[in-house]
């Protein structure tokens, strides 16, 4: 299976395990300076299997992938490879997971977890500033532990179109570092980069600068029944 991403391809007419494609985290993080620790979160809200009695069922799950996996999946094959669920009969949900984990930690070479789908945090963040501004250097009393971001927006180097996210940063920051960090994270807007790049080099950037950043969390918008949230920390 070759990387179908951009590339217009009909969903599978038989259940299909062989069209998952992997990435290289290796080829992903060329030219970056900073290893980091994390997770990838993936919720899948439409998982669509049928029982052998012919029932239908339809759930959310969330796959989580260690950041420290020789490989990753491509998102459209994952999105495909679910959607063929449909063309084979399981004896429950926990076999369907148990497929599920069993494809992917053959696909990314590591241990899958599958858990209940992932929430997005409640509190409403502060806009991403877009402007040609200085960023301003760490400074201030740093009184705020966590900082939210809405409207992040990067490119899919692929097909160019626009992804975009919530972000959330644990640290120690002042109300000058988190104006600083908008402006920062508003430089991404025509960045093109897959969303665990970006998350990493929000993180690598943020620690060049010296703000006092300890993990950046990054949820970005659910698109064709699947939303991804990395997670990446010193």
């Amino acid at each position: 299976m070759t990387n179908p991403l951009g590339k217009k391809i009909a969903s599978p007419d038989k259940f299909s395990p062989n069209i998952l494609f992997p990435i290289s985290r290796t080829a992903q993080r060329q030219g970056m300076t900073h290893t980091f620790r994390g997770k990838d979160i993936w919720n899948l809200h439409e998982v669509i299997w049928i029982n052998k009695m012919g029932k239908v069922f339809h759930n959310e799950l969330s796959v989580v992938i260690d950041a420290s996996s020789p490989y990753t999946v491509e998102s459209k094959s994952l999105k495909l490879f679910v959607n063929s669920f449909i063309h084979k009969r399981f004896n429950s949900l926990s076999e369907v997971k148990k497929i599920l984990r069993k494809h992917l930690e053959k696909l990314t070479k590591s241990k899958i977890q599958i858990k209940s789908i992932y929430q997005p945090w409640a509190e409403k963040g502060k806009n991403v500033v877009v402007a040609r501004k200085k960023i301003a250097p760490p400074s201030g009393q740093k009184s705020k532990t966590v900082l939210y971001f809405d409207g992040f927006r990067s490119l899919c180097p692929i097909t160019n179109q626009p992804d975009n996210a919530k972000i959330k940063i644990t640290g120690a920051f002042s109300n000058t570092d988190q104006n600083a960090i908008s402006l920062m994270l508003g430089r991404y807007h025509k960045s093109e980069g897959y969303h665990e790049r970006c998350t990493e080099e929000i993180l690598s950037e943020l620690i060049e600068m010296n703000f006092n950043a300890k993990q950046v969390e990054a949820f970005f918008e659910r698109r064709g029944g699947i939303a991804i949230i990395p997670v990446r920390h010193k």
